[in-house]
């Protein structure tokens, strides 16, 4: 086994317990806290999503995704159209191929989005791009068939990186509720999580939010914290809004 096959392996193998974790979803409070119509920015703007994802104590994959967005009025609310225009991914060199794929994938499927009269995201879909997904999975497979490890440890770190793949794309809903119009400026969600070996764990979410002068969307950052038998692993997933330059 290489050096590198060798950091790879460690890194893959202390971020599977916590990979293969359900990361919870911190909803927005009720809209009844603040009822005002919601009224977006005029003109095209840059939505920027940054999503830092620990591989092992060390390592970690770290993609940014930038889209030209616009509000479009739709019936009481809004409609979110936008465009991929920027993607960038950075990776242990172990896993390049796998950035490759990633950088290349074109978020097919994720837009529009639809908002209601307060500026809550009411629909939201995943990407649609199936051939890159089952790509990144093929290519997850070969690169952990060539490291030196039994099997029930490469079928762990198969199934760790196709998580971090999913989580990467996105999924239905996973997007706060919130998010271009924050209810609240911080809150934490703890929940307890079962594991297969009859031990507990910990996940710890925290929503900070800085809003502009109108109260839309400047920046917003999701912390996820997961401890597991004394371990603890971040993820971190940014969402910022600037004017096009």
């Amino acid at each position: 086994m290489t050096a590198a096959e060798r950091r790879l392996r460690k890194a893959l193998l202390l971020g599977s317990a916590l990979a293969l974790a359900p990361l919870p979803v911190l909803h927005a409070p009720a809209v009844a806290s603040d009822a005002r119509t919601f009224t977006p920015p005029e003109g095209p703007l840059i939505l920027t999503r940054e999503l830092r994802r620990a591989l092992g104590r060390t390592a970690e994959i770290i993609t940014r995704r930038s889209y030209e967005i616009r509000f479009v009025p739709d019936g009481a609310g809004w409609r979110v159209d936008g465009k991929l225009v920027d993607s960038e991914v950075d990776a242990p060199a172990e896993l390049a191929a796998l950035a490759a794929l990633e950088k290349a994938r074109k978020d097919d499927g994720l837009f529009p989005l639809k908002l209601d009269a307060q500026g809550r995201i009411v629909e939201q879909r995943a990407p649609s791009d199936a051939a890159a997904t089952l790509k990144a999975r093929e290519l997850a497979n070969q690169t952990v068939e060539k490291i030196d490890m039994v099997s029930a440890d490469k079928t762990v770190a198969k199934q760790m990186i196709q998580r971090i793949a999913a989580q990467s794309q996105g999924a239905p809903g996973s997007w706060p509720v919130d998010l271009f119009r924050p209810a609240e400026r911080s809150r934490v969600d703890v929940r307890e999580i079962p594991l297969p070996d009859g031990k507990q764990g910990r996940i710890t979410v925290t929503m900070q939010a800085s809003p502009n002068e109108s109260g839309q969307l400047k920046q917003l950052d999701r912390r996820i914290v997961t401890e597991i038998d004394g371990t603890s692993r971040l993820s971190v997933e940014s969402w910022s809004m600037s004017e096009v330059r």
